[in-house]
């Protein structure tokens, strides 16, 4: 199995302007490297905000690429709702008050979160670490309606983490239904499943992954 880990635009090696990047940029991104790789039993992976990213990334690839979506603590807007409103109420309270300040602070920027002895990434734009729970993203994007249209109709799959304060237990079943994940599989693990249970989720990740192969 092939384990690809896609730097998003906005992140890394991909710099680009956090405040004015789409979902659509996203989408786009993830379609062309996986189209890249010329494969037919591909599994793809959202966490968090992915959440509202892979469907779509789906919909642009030839029918029979994408075999499983796998959402991981992800965020799940239904059909014509705005990410902003699949939040927890606290959440979207915060982020409703402040739209605008969330553009501007995001204005001119892009997410750096280098491991050590990685070389220097080379942009003009602002450079700045990942900062917890409501920092630095692009924030246009939970302002976006989502949609579902032209999305494969696949197995899906959704990981709950139980001490999840961003996706709360009682919030991840509604976000799992929009999904349309048949299977929901929890694991004892805060909203950042992939630190705090790597090795449960690379078993989930490697079970799916075979099934996908046999087809």
């Amino acid at each position: 199995m092939l384990v690809i880990e896609h730097d998003l635009p906005g992140r890394r090696y991909r710099p680009a302007d956090l405040g004015h990047l789409r979902r659509a940029d996203w989408e786009r991104s993830v379609a062309e490297d996986v189209a890249a790789l010329d494969a037919d039993d591909v599994v793809l992976v959202g966490h968090s905000s992915g959440g509202y990213v892979i469907p779509g990334a789906a919909a642009l690839l030839p029918a029979g690429c994408v075999r499983h979506p796998l959402f991981v603590a992800a965020t799940c807007p239904r059909e014509g709702e705005r990410p902003v409103v699949a939040m927890t109420r606290k959440l979207q309270a915060i982020a409703l008050a402040n739209q605008d300040a969330l553009f501007a602070h995001a204005a001119g920027k892009t997410l750096a979160d280098l491991r050590a002895g990685e070389p220097a990434v080379e942009t003009d734009l602002q450079l700045v670490e990942v900062e917890p729970r409501m920092g630095l993203e692009a924030p246009r994007q939970l302002f976006e309606a989502m949609t579902w249209t032209n999305v494969p109709p696949l197995p899906r799959t959704y990981v709950r983490g139980t001490r999840d304060r961003v996706i709360p237990p009682d919030h991840a079943p509604t976000m799992a239904e929009i999904a349309g994940a048949a299977d929901v599989i929890d694991f004892d693990a805060d909203h950042d499943i992939g630190g705090s249970a790597p090795v449960e989720l690379a078993q989930v990740l490697d079970t799916i992954a075979a099934q996908a192969e046999e087809g």
